[in-house]
């Protein structure tokens, strides 16, 4: 009866009780572990389950959430999962809690401070002493075995607004020079005085650091050194690859004002009358604008730059036939969306580089590999194709993915969109929910 969870409560309560009297204690435990990450129990049966084992089996119910935790998508029981850990209180959960609250989960609830997590740990510890818990797990942590653990604890820090206490631990001798973390991190704030804000970014910042780009990094430097103060206070790693294109295509670029890179991509991409293509959200609680104009008050300099770029390099017909070609083999391909980097060699040339999916999960979707991720931390922009037909202006423009995406890697993004089989629409976006119609394409005569 145990095993579905259609079951009444009454008979899933006998079904426990039933177990512990006829079963060996590995096979209750697993029954019990299932009861409690596994779909479809009420509440009231998983607490159960969770109270037994905890007798039973408490390190392995710690194991359990350990690895699932972060997982549970059945949003109340995660919320009263928090709440008997903070009851006990269970301390060694803390790293547990950590995982689970820097874990996006989109629309929940209304604000970070509200995720269940967090109100478990400020039960625990108390409010005043929340960013202290988070800096000590992150130090405490093996720098290698828990390096997924230390970049969460540095993040959600970030969240909470300790950007302070961050540039303070970085600047923290007592911190050993050996922490591979800690150096690496030094280096890229000594050097671009950017601050990475999440786990992807730590990565990023880390990958940066590694000897196969230190010419990379080296015109990042020269790149950055040219900027006014102001726009360096702004910056952020995803504008080191289009700093260090525009030196490469025409250090010009760096010296245009943003007013200038405003009226440059209004009369290109915003002129009056222009039909404007956008991604259909019916039956999604979300509406936003892709008009330059209407988001030009969230666009910074460096965004400005990023599509001045974008644009321009959709003018060189070779590298718009590449896209063509391969949003035509997209097109013949109905398991997956193709994706990839757009990059600038050292030499000044734009190339689109070309990644096979990680898995391949449908047309609607395409899984960026690993070594997709390590072309693009010196690259310009991520980009996929939406071409599962020509007629595809409904699909134009990122979708819910996508922000995901963007969010989670803070890239430059751009989605490439059949419109008629000789036209392509470019869209560029990024964190933040930020998305601009970059306009259409004719494939090159």
């Amino acid at each position: 009866m145990l095993s579905n969870p259609n079951e009444i409560t009454g008979r899933h309560y006998a079904a426990m009780r039933m177990l512990e009297a006829t079963s060996d204690p590995v096979v209750t435990s697993q029954t019990l572990k299932r009861v409690i990450v596994s779909d479809g129990y009420f509440i009231e049966v998983r607490e159960a389950a969770y109270d037994r084992l905890k007798t039973i089996d408490p390190e392995g119910l710690k194991r359990l959430l350990e690895i699932q935790m972060p997982k549970i998508d059945a949003l109340q029981w995660r919320a009263r999962l928090c709440e008997l850990i903070a009851e006990e209180p269970w301390i060694d959960m803390t790293p547990t809690l950590i995982r689970a609250w820097a874990r996006p989960m989109p629309n929940w609830v209304d604000t970070p401070a509200e995720r269940p997590e967090r109100l478990a740990l400020v039960e625990m510890y108390g409010e005043e002493r929340l960013s202290d818990v988070l800096v000590q797990v992150m130090l405490d942590a093996d720098p290698i075995v828990s390096a997924n653990l230390r970049a969460r604890c540095w993040e959600l820090l970030i969240a909470e607004g300790q950007r302070d206490r961050v540039i303070e631990l970085l600047a923290d001798s007592e911190i050993s020079p050996t922490d591979g973390m800690f150096r690496d991190l030094r280096t890229i704030v000594d050097r671009t005085k950017i601050i990475p804000r999440n786990r992807e970014e730590i990565i990023w910042a880390r990958t940066l650091c590694q000897p196969e780009n230190k010419d990379f990094l080296a015109a990042a430097d020269d790149a950055v050194s040219r900027l006014s103060e102001r726009r360096r206070e702004e910056l952020e790693l995803r504008d080191l690859g289009i700093l260090v294109a525009a030196m490469r295509i025409d250090a010009g670029l760096l010296d245009q004002d943003e007013e200038s890179l405003y009226a440059g991509l209004r009369r290109d991409v915003d002129a009056p009358g222009r039909r404007l293509y956008a991604a259909n959200f019916t039956g999604w609680n979300k509406s936003h604008t892709e008009r330059l104009r209407d988001v030009r008050e969230k666009l910074a300099w460096n965004d400005l730059l990023a599509m001045r770029i974008a644009i321009d390099s959709l003018s060189i017909d070779p590298l718009l036939d590449h896209v063509f070609d391969y949003a035509e083999r997209d097109l013949l391909d109905d398991e997956t969306e193709f994706g990839g980097v757009i990059s600038v060699d050292p030499q000044g040339r734009i190339e689109l580089l070309e990644f096979p999916p990680r898995l391949r999960r449908g047309d609607n979707r395409f899984e960026a590999t690993q070594e997709l991720f390590d072309a693009a931390y010196t690259g310009v922009f991520h980009f996929h194709n939406h071409a599962q037909k020509y007629d595809n202006a409904d699909y134009a423009g990122p979708h819910m993915g996508d922000f995901a995406y963007a969010e989670s890697t803070r890239a430059n993004c751009l989605v490439f969109t059949f419109i008629d089989s000789r036209t392509i629409n470019a869209d560029y976006y990024r964190h933040g929910g930020i998305v601009v119609d970059l306009g259409t394409f004719r494939r090159p005569d």
